[in-house]
């Protein structure tokens, strides 16, 4: 696609179905790829919100490069102000998030999301795989690769899965309904690791409230590590906040089992539409340890893998 044409249509996009949502700070570098990655989508019908937190690197520059985006550029308290102001500019009836250093692979994933999305209501967020680039460009390893032989369970199914796992859906490329994600991402008011890790927190929310998901079985996106990125940037203080995520994954589902709290399912419109009785709780149990057994690293990993790992510690 060429330079001058990108997004061009998208400018006349009046009721988007789709609203790309992407933070951005000094990431300059990386923000054309990013923009142009997701302009390239062959579904057309989506809008592309760009929140700048006050960029001094040419962030604006090249925002004003594209005509069709939507974008702000001043100053933010806290990256879950970003995401705030994003999501209050939306709106689609559908939100994917695209940090400034990400983008997609899949021409047609808003296509396949949206697909699903339109046809069953009790699907609130699709997911597929991811993969890694490097700082230069280069595409490495695809994130939980073990799914391509053994899918994850769907829908109500993943519970289980979730419960044993905390297992949090990539942020990078799920495509959420607007009236799921916008009550319940994280805010200013959140407690605190709900801030430090607003994804995590937002997938704690996503599956206590009792939504689910769909998983669909291609490469999606592209998640770019840097040198500079937030999670080695701020690695004191979200490596708290993930152990916290997990503990409280793990306390829901003790309440679940004891009988201390009971799960509803919702559909995409918050509507309950089920919940887990005191005679299923026991099925629930063995399909928790059961996937805490079959997905255990020791047994997803290949000999030569571990004995490396094995090394790795004991020499380090």
């Amino acid at each position: 696609m060429m330079h001058g044409k990108v997004g061009e249509d998208l400018r006349d996009v009046a009721q988007p179905m789709i609203s790309v949502v992407t933070p951005s700070l000094n990431h300059g570098r990386f923000l054309r790829q990013t923009i142009e990655s997701v302009a390239a989508q062959r579904f057309r019908s989506f809008e592309h919100i760009v929140v700048d937190g006050g960029s001094t690197d040419g962030t604006v520059e090249i925002l004003k490069e594209f005509p069709h985006l939507r974008w702000v550029s001043e100053r933010d308290d806290h990256v879950v102000e970003a995401y705030q102001k994003a999501l209050a500019m939306a709106r689609g009836r559908y939100i994917i998030q695209c940090c400034v250093s990400d983008g997609f692979l899949d021409l047609n994933w808003f296509k396949k999301c949206v697909d699903i999305l339109e046809k069953d209501d009790e699907v609130s967020l699709v997911w597929g795989f991811a993969q890694t680039m490097s700082e230069e460009g280069d595409l490495l390893n695809v994130s939980f690769q073990d799914f391509f032989a053994d899918p994850p369970p769907q829908k109500r199914d993943f519970l289980a899965f979730w419960l044993a796992s905390g297992f949090p859906l990539p942020e990078g490329n799920y495509c959420v309904r607007s009236e799921v994600i916008k009550p319940w991402f994280p805010d200013g008011q959140s407690s605190d690791w709900f801030r430090v890790c607003p994804h995590l927190g937002f997938m704690y929310k996503f599956f206590t409230q009792g939504y689910s998901s769909y998983f669909v079985p291609v490469v999606a996106n592209f998640g770019r590590t840097h040198h500079d990125q937030r999670s080695q940037r701020l690695s004191n203080v979200e490596k708290p906040g993930q152990a916290a995520y997990f503990k409280a994954v793990k306390e829901y589902g003790k309440n679940i089992l004891s009988g201390r709290a009971v799960h509803q399912f919702r559909n995409g419109r918050s509507q309950v539409i089920g919940h887990i009785t005191p005679h299923e709780l026991s099925s629930l149990r063995r399909d928790i340890w059961r996937h805490r057994l079959l997905r255990s690293r020791l047994l997803r990993v290949d000999p030569y893998t571990l004995a490396l790992k094995i090394k790795e510690r004991i020499f380090s």
